[in-house]
């Protein structure tokens, strides 16, 4: 087998991106950061904010202009006019410039038109709800959709709305589905409210938008023999040496529903970022090829995505470790049996350097074939979820659906049982000990309490982000919502009280201080309860209990962590892990909630009610987190060094909170040490969207029919959902 040099990892999308700042190169996405721009991920708490910078100025100072005149953005880049990068790079308000998805400058559609439709539509609503963190004369927080300046507001507002389809724009999502920061009586009113500006807007635009082209005509029925014929036909020519690698995928099922034709160009990229999106070592973006101009059925090349390995000849158990401990699962996908010593019996062994490996695409692709086998559950072994697998092709949204389960992107993604082992395959660099991560701690992200979570750099110029998330509930007297925890006291997050993190050993798996990989949360001590713990009921069995409060002790944690680290193609691999490091397909919704697959909760029980408040529907590795961080990086501030660098009123105070440190200089100078402020990591975070764009451009240039070149909505989550419709495929705890 030809060995590859590992330097493609900084792929063709990353060339395309320019070079950027010393260290940052090729790095493509984010560690679950509040999701402030996100169709699908969690929301704020309504009508609060977190903290950031104050913008020293008006946006586009020096007469900023559409495409053109925008200052540096100080990573070697000048702006571009046009689409030429495949998105946006509109003015930050600082010198700098934000990154964008969506670019409609190359469409023809008439611009002076749709800013004067906003300025009386969407504009009022965003500058009086919205400005206290989305404008320049604020906290300059990306989208700046509500700035002083209509002109900049209106470009970021493009940004974020669907003009055919208004209801699925990100400025109305964000209101119905992400609860974030809603105004009016309720997130349904704001969401009301949204809607019909947005649907204002949309009336004076939608004449000026280019038609969407349909390959077939809308009425025009495509039969499965028509498929049929079409892939013989292909096959026909397909070389008798690459004919098992060979596998085709068709979207007749979706067309023949009467989908618009922008949806359906939704369908198509949600097949390409699917299969680019678990290519774990592929060195570029490939896209699926039409077969007959027809727009419907696409053929792919297993090899293009898995034909790259290092080392692995035999997958993991890709469920729940949670089912193997408690006897939930007993078999894998090839009916083998698993224990619960399934996690330090199973290790991949990587190899240096990736090789060209076709077998590797057969593994996987026989995986894939199995389904969701492997899916977490209750009581039982789950149904495969394969209805649209024949023999002669896929249905498209069961491929993306199948692509995107929690237990089959475990397995096809190689993802070890332990964190340090996938650290070490990235190569993230630890040689300075605690001082070789950047840290930041949000206080509103995702998650129901704040998050701690850092980023690295690895040897291959590549990223590495993970997350500090922990167990909420279980406070003293009536306290209900994380609001309340904060204002009597009640803080679980331990890292307001104790920043400078305390690497530790493990239950399992080998982890260590030594690994720099897991740090201390709050314990779940077995038998003895240390010093300051205020043990509670654990949720696992009476031996364990439940530290309410920071301890420092070693062991199982009340904790969860994801991670997204840079693929060689550009897009993003993403994992969830445990109490001990350890995989997992799911987190507690004690810690996160999706809101997207719990729609019907009330606005405090997604956003504020500690503990299992919520319908134990879970935010699962896979598809949620593909859906959620739609556009690679998802920004956030880092609250615990920009309120200190403002003087600390705004950090949480009492025992649980700053007070035991904010007045020691030596503490201080530490926290500021490994905590760099919102300005830096802003950037880092642009330079990472910057390059996962660069390779969702590729696949929308390549896979959208007609001349708009954008999706308005999350692609894979989009297909997904119309799987389930369609296959009436049931929502299971993690699936």
């Amino acid at each position: 087998m030809r060995k590859i040099a590992y330097w493609i990892a900084l792929s063709s999308a990353a060339i395309v991106a320019g070079s950027l700042a010393t260290g940052c190169t090729a790095m493509t996405g984010e560690g679950g950061v509040d999701n402030e721009d996100s169709t699908t991920g969690g929301g704020s708490n309504p009508g609060s904010s977190s903290g950031g910078d104050t913008a020293s100025g008006p946006s586009g100072s020096g007469g900023w202009t559409s495409g053109s005149g925008v200052p540096s953005t100080g990573t070697g880049q000048e702006p571009v006019a046009g689409c030429e990068l495949g998105y946006s790079e509109l003015p930050n308000g600082k010198g700098g410039v934000n990154v964008e998805a969506v670019c409609l400058d190359e469409i023809g559609f008439d611009k002076a038109r749709s800013l004067e439709a906003f300025k009386t539509t969407v504009y009022p609503l965003l500058t009086k709800n919205c400005s206290g963190c989305h404008s320049t004369t604020s906290r300059a927080q990306a989208p700046i959709h509500s700035d002083v300046d209509p002109a900049l507001a209106h470009e970021y507002a493009l940004t974020r709305v669907n003009f055919k389809k208004p209801v699925d724009s990100k400025l109305v999502v964000r209101m119905g589905i992400d609860r974030h920061n809603c105004f009016g009586s309720s997130c349904k009113d704001a969401n009301a409210q949204m809607l019909a500006a947005v649907e204002a807007w949309a009336a004076a635009v939608v004449p000026t938008l280019p038609e969407t082209l349909r390959t077939v005509p809308a009425g025009e029925k495509v039969t499965e023999a028509q498929v049929k014929e079409w892939i013989a036909a292909d096959k026909a020519t397909v070389a008798a040496g690459d004919a098992e690698f060979v596998k085709y995928t068709s979207l007749h099922e979706i067309h023949n529903a009467g989908v618009t034709a922008d949806e359906l160009n939704v369908a198509r990229v949600g097949i390409a970022k699917a299969l680019n999106s678990t290519a774990r070592w592929a060195p570029e973006i490939v896209n699926p090829v039409d077969i007959n101009g027809k727009g419907i059925v696409y053929r792919f090349d297993t090899r293009n995505y898995w034909g790259y390995n290092k080392g692995v000849t035999k997958l993991h158990f890709g469920g729940s470790d949670d089912d193997v401990f408690f006897g939930r699962t007993s078999v894998n996908y090839l009916g083998e049996p698993v224990g619960s010593d399934v996690t330090t019996k199973e290790k991949h062994r990587y190899t240096a350097e990736v090789q060209e490996d076709p077998s590797f695409a057969k593994l996987v692709w026989g995986r894939v074939l199995a389904g969701n086998v492997e899916g977490a559950t209750d009581k039982e072994v789950l149904p495969p979820y394969v209805d649209g697998f024949k023999t002669d092709y896929i249905e498209a949204s069961q491929l993306v659906y199948t692509l995107t389960r929690p237990d089959v992107y475990n397995a096809i993604m190689a993802i070890p049982w332990y964190a340090q082992d996938l650290e070490g395959e990235l190569g993230v660099i630890k040689d300075q000990g605690m001082k070789s991560y950047e840290y930041m701690v949000t206080k509103q992200a995702i998650t129901i309490d704040s998050r701690m979570y850092w980023r690295a750099r690895t040897t291959k110029g590549g990223y590495y982000w993970k997350t500090w998330d922990i167990f909420t509930g279980q406070l003293e007297g009536n306290v209900q919502t994380i609001e309340q925890a904060y204002d009597q006291g009640q803080i679980r997050f331990p890292f307001w009280a104790h920043p400078i993190p305390k690497f530790i050993a493990g239950t399992g798996g080998g982890v260590t201080a030594a690994t720099l990989s897991f740090v201390a949360t709050l314990a779940q001590p077995y038998g003895t309860e240390p010093p300051g713990c205020d043990g509670q009921p654990n949720y696992g069995g009476a031996q364990f209990l439940n530290c309410r409060y920071y301890t420092g002790t070693e062991g199982l944690q009340q904790s969860a962590e994801e991670v997204i680290w840079d693929l060689p193609n550009g897009l993003q691999g993403y994992s969830l892990w445990g109490g001990f490091n350890q995989r997992r397909v799911d987190a507690f919704v004690n810690i996160v909630r999706d809101p997207r697959i719990t729609r019907e909760d009330a606005d405090a029980v997604i956003t504020s009610r500690v503990g299992f408040a919520s319908t134990d529907r879970r935010l699962n590795t896979g598809s949620a987190c593909i859906g959620c961080h739609a556009d690679g990086m998802n920004r956030g501030d880092n609250d615990l060094r920009d309120w200190l660098d403002e003087g600390g009123a705004r950090l949480p105070k009492g025992e649980r909170g700053v007070d035991g440190w904010i007045d020691d200089e030596q503490v201080v100078a530490q926290v500021k040490e490994l905590y760099p402020p919102s300005t830096v990591m802003r950037s880092r975070m642009e330079d990472d969207r910057r390059v996962f764009l660069a390779a969702m451009s590729k696949i929308k240039r390549e896979m959208i029919v007609g001349v708009d070149k954008n999706v308005y909505v999350e692609p894979a989550i989009w297909t997904i959902e119309w799987a389930q419709k369609f296959y009436k495929y049931p929502p299971t705890r993690s699936n």
